[in-house]
């Protein structure tokens, strides 16, 4: 607080600036001086600097902060939206959630008392106990915003575990979800879950394991609910605090799926296992990525194939992209992104010779970039020639999903920066058994797969 400071902000992202402010609890007001976009394009014309330099001055020498207020939490008033009938009240819901910016865009299920209290049913958890604080606005989210926003999502009690532990693993300060949120790569979550709790929630491992999918429909209304907090509790809505260019439909629900922990090869670990817990236990582990790549005619029927597969995928993932290099980590642990590899496909690689941590170092090593690959920005953040995809290769994650059959790969790309991938175990409540016996009657009997 005693060291004068000014932001420099490019046009557009003055509301962006003002959120983390808040989310910091800094004034919203604090000094900021706003630039053209085009002066931040290369070789540009800089005479805006000059021309700004009082109001740069002015910020360093006159401007005072008002005393730091501590974030609390305010319940707010309760909402009564009428109608003359049911029909017409979910409308004028709908209509002014719009208005307010705590939608989507899409419809959402009235989060009636009733709906929230019976999702609190899916936790032991105090309703007023802190989960997090939502970057870059700050919003402070309690078990009762969470079970809100999941009901808004269409969600069930037995969903709550993942996502009280997504949102503990986004809001790990090393996971920088503030910068993911606010920026201009069109970033979504990635939530990996791991344990036999997966399937008693019908979340998705095999066919479509991305959905949509009927029979599996806990990971579109988890991750939905995840939007929802990004969005109502942080602020990303966007061209106010996600400057995403493109956004992307992957966004209204994010990417929530389980690892197909029963087609693991025996020599292969699961991801959680990976990330330090036992087998067996239940985990979420998160990975804001970018894009979403199928890798096709991906066959281990014998040698041959399967190294072909290997080369064609590493060529698919080695295509040079500034989102592996931007901020350069010496964290040996951040990732390029997460490999789909349905069990066909990882159970041919392990019939040919091949254990997890082979085929990870190999991928690593033949998607390494070649300078001459790549355009004169994204060579400013290079530091070798060729440039691997990350530190090592531990920074390709394997994960086991997708069905029973080889012939696609799918290549989750980080998105926005290179980061460590967040895990957290969850907490099952002590009426765990009796949720899944109300699951069972109101869904009908668990899908096989």
């Amino acid at each position: 607080m005693g060291i004068p400071t000014v932001t420099i902000a490019r046009e557009g992202f003055a509301r962006v600036v003002a959120n983390a402010f808040l989310g910091m609890n800094f004034p919203a007001e604090a000094p900021m001086v706003v630039y053209p976009v085009e002066m931040f394009l290369y070789s540009s014309n800089l005479t805006s600097l000059e021309q700004k330099i009082d109001e740069l001055i002015a910020g360093l020498t006159k401007w005072k902060p008002e005393k730091i207020q501590e974030k609390k939490v305010i319940i707010p008033p309760k909402v009564r939206v009428g109608g003359q009938d049911y029909e017409e009240a979910v409308a004028n819901m709908n209509n002014l959630f719009l208005r307010k910016m705590w939608s989507d865009g899409l419809p959402v299920v009235p989060p009636t008392k009733e709906r929230v209290n019976w999702l609190l049913t899916g936790t032991d958890l105090p309703p007023d106990k802190v989960v997090a604080k939502i970057l870059p606005r700050g919003g402070i989210v309690t078990v009762e915003t969470i079970a809100v926003n999941l009901a808004m999502a269409g969600g069930r009690p037995e969903y709550m575990p993942v996502l009280i532990a997504s949102i503990e693993a986004i809001s790990i300060p090393e996971f920088g979800q503030h910068k993911k949120s606010s920026s201009t790569n069109s970033v979504y979550l990635a939530v990996v879950v791991n344990g036999p709790m997966t399937k008693q929630i019908r979340l998705g491992s095999g066919y479509g394991c991305l959905g949509p999918d009927p029979l599996h429909p806990a990971g579109a209304s988890i991750g939905r609910a995840i939007r929802f907090l990004l969005q109502d509790a942080g602020g990303a809505i966007p061209g106010i605090v996600t400057m995403a260019i493109f956004g992307g439909s992957a966004r209204y629900t994010n990417a929530v799926f389980a690892e197909d922990e029963d087609g693991l090869p025996s020599d292969w670990e699961s991801l959680n296992v990976e990330q330090g817990f036992l087998r067996g236990s239940n985990t979420v582990t998160t990975l804001f990525v970018n894009s979403a790549t199928n890798i096709a005619c991906a066959e281990t029927g014998d040698k041959e194939s399967g190294l072909e597969t290997l080369s064609m995928t590493a060529a698919v993932i080695g295509i040079p992209n500034a989102s592996y290099w931007v901020q350069w980590p010496n964290d040996p642990k951040a990732v390029a992104g997460i490999l789909l590899m349905a069990r066909g496909t990882a159970q041919g690689l392990s019939r040919l010779g091949w254990c997890k941590k082979e085929v990870m170092a190999y991928l690593w090593e033949n998607s390494k970039v070649p300078a001459s690959k790549m355009n004169q920005l994204i060579r400013t953040y290079i530091k070798q020639d060729p440039m691997p995809i990350s530190m090592s290769p531990n920074g390709i994650k394997i994960v086991v999903a997708g069905g029973l059959q080889s012939g696609h790969l799918m290549w989750l790309q980080v998105g926005c920066s290179p980061q460590q991938p967040a895990s957290t175990e969850m907490k099952l409540p002590a009426n765990w058994e009796e949720l899944l016996m109300k699951a069972k009657e109101d869904l009908g009997p668990l899908p096989e797969n």
